[in-house]
C-alpha cells in the first residue's frame, strides 16, 4: 500500500538542473515586503522631523530593532521556499499566510514603540513560531523535522523577551527587544542546539546557491525602489522649488550609484562564488548577510531623502546630517563584504569612502541638507567610478572566495 505522504514532504529540496527562479507566489509576498519597507522609511522620518533634536544613534536603533525581525521573516519564508516546492498548494498557503503576516507586521510598525507594541511582536513570534511548529509536525524527512523543531523551540525561549517588552515602558522595551535580537543571532550562529536535538546549520547555500541569490538579488531590487517611491511621494506634497527639483535629482542619482555598486560586478557573481567555495553554506549565509546591510544602508538613505526633499535648505541638525550620510556609509560595509565574499579582498576605495562619509558627518551640519545629500553621492561617485577603471584593468575577473 502506498503511504500517503503530507504535501510539506511531497514538495522536495531543489535539485540540481531544476528551475531556480521564484514563482508567482513568491513575487507575491515580495510585493508586501514593498509596504512594510515603506512604513519602516515613514515611521523614521516621522521621528526625526517631528523631533530633530533626537540623537541619530536612536532613531537608527530603533529602525535597527524594526528591521532585523522583518529580514528574519523573509529568511525563513526564503528558505522554506528553497527546501520545499513554491508549486506545492501546502507551501503556497504558508507563504500567502505569510503575506498576510507581514501586512500586520508593516501596521503595526509604526505602534512599535508606543502603547500599543504588542500587536508587533505578537505577530512576529506568531509568524515564526507558527510555521517553524508545523513544519516541524507535519513534515516526515528526519533532518526537516528535527531542524524545525528545534527553530521552535528557541523561538519560545525568545518570544519571552519580546513579549515582555512589547508590554514594558522608557528604555525596559528596546533593551528587551535587542536582547531578543541578540539571543537569536547567537542561536543561528550556533546551529540551534536544543539538548537531545543537538544542533545544526543550514545548509541550503550548498544545495540551491543560484536560488537564493536571486531571492536576495530581487530584495535588493526592491529596497532600492522604495528611495524612488518615497522621494517622490513626499516631492509631490511640498510646493516645487528649485532646490527640491535638484534634491529629487540628487535622489534619483544616488539610487541608480547604489544600483551601479551592487551589480557591478561583484553582485552579478554571487551564486558562482558560492559554489566556487570550500564552504559554501557559511559563505552563503556570509552573502545573505552582506544583502540585508545593503538594504539597511538603503533604506536608511532612503530616510535621508525624505527629509532632504521635505527641508533641502534649512539648518542640517547633527542627526539629520548622521542619516543622510550613515545610509551610504552602511551600504559601503555590505557591499564590502559581499566583495570579500566574491574575491577574498576588499578594494581600497570602499573603506576610505566609508571613513570619508563618518568625517564629514559634524563639518556638513554647516551646509543645508540637499549639500549633505550632493556630497554623499559625489563620494558613491567616486567609488563607482574607481570600480570601473579596475574592471577595464581586470575586464575578466573571475570569482575567487575565500
Amino acid at each position: 500500500m502506498t503511504r500517503n505522504v503530507p504535501r510539506w514532504d511531497r514538495g522536495s529540496l531543489l535539485r540540481k538542473g531544476e528551475a531556480e527562479q521564484a514563482t508567482f507566489v513568491e513575487l507575491f509576498f515580495d510585493l508586501a515586503m514593498v509596504f512594510i519597507l515603506s512604513r519602516l522609511v515613514a515611521t523614521a522620518f516621522d521621528v526625526l522631523a517631528e523631533s530633530p533634536g533626537t540623537p541619530g544613534w536612536v532613531v537608527l536603533g530603533q529602525a535597527l530593532l524594526l528591521f532585523l525581525p522583518l529580514m528574519r521573516v523573509w529568511t525563513l519564508t526564503t528558505y522554506i521556499t528553497a527546501q520545499f516546492d513554491p508549486r506545492r498548494p501546502a507551501v503556497q498557503g504558508s507563504v500567502i499566510a505569510s503575506v498576510f503576516g507581514v501586512l500586520i507586521f508593516g501596521v503595526s510598525v509604526s505602534w512599535a514603540f508606543d502603547g500599543r507594541a504588542v500587536a508587533f511582536a505578537s505577530t512576529y513570534i506568531i509568524m515564526q513560531a507558527g510555521r517553524t511548529l508545523a513544519i516541524g509536525l507535519l513534515a516526515t524527512v528526519p533532518e526537516v523535522r528535527t531542524a524545525n523543531l528545534r527553530y521552535f523551540c528557541w523561538y519560545a525561549v525568545i518570544s519571552v523577551p519580546w513579549l515582555i517588552g512589547a508590554v514594558s515602558h522608557g528604555i525596559v522595551r528596546p533593551a528587551l527587544w535587542a536582547l531578543a535580537v541578540l539571543v537569536e543571532a547567537v542561536a543561528n550562529a550556533r546551529g540551534w542546539p536544543v539538548p537531545r536535538l543537538g544542533a545544526g546549520l543550514a545548509n541550503l547555500w550548498a544545495t540551491a546557491a543560484r536560488y537564493l541569490a536571486e531571492r536576495y538579488q530581487q530584495l535588493l531590487m526592491i529596497s532600492l525602489g522604495e528611495p524612488l517611491l518615497s522621494v517622490g511621494v513626499a516631492f509631490t506634497q511640498v510646493p516645487a522649488s528649485p532646490y527640491r527639483i535638484t534634491a529629487l535629482v540628487v535622489a534619483f542619482l544616488t539610487t541608480v550609484l547604489l544600483w551601479r555598486l551592487y551589480f557591478h560586478v561583484a553582485g552579478q557573481l554571487v551564486d558562482d562564488a558560492v559554489l566556487a567555495a570550500s564552504h559554501p553554506a557559511h559563505t552563503g549565509r556570509v552573502a545573505g548577510a552582506a544583502h540585508l546591510t545593503m538594504i539597511l544602508g538603503i533604506i536608511t538613505s532612503s530616510v535621508g531623502h525624505d527629509l532632504v526633499e521635505k527641508h533641502p535648505s534649512m539648518h542640517t541638525p547633527l542627526t539629520w546630517s548622521s542619516v543622510i550620510l550613515a545610509g551610504p556609509a552602511i551600504f559601503l560595509v555590505g557591499r564590502s563584504v559581499l566583495e570579500y565574499v566574491v574575491y577574498a579582498r576588499v578594494s581600497l576605495p570602499r573603506p576610505a569612502s566609508i571613513a570619508a562619509l563618518v568625517l564629514l558627518i559634524a563639518p556638513l551640519t554647516l551646509v543645508p541638507p540637499l549639500a549633505v545629500s550632493s556630497a554623499a553621492a559625489i563620494v558613491l561617485l567616486a567609488v563607482a567610478i574607481a570600480d570601473t577603471r579596475r574592471s577595464h584593468r581586470h575586464p575578466d575577473e573571475q570569482p575567487t572566495p575565500p
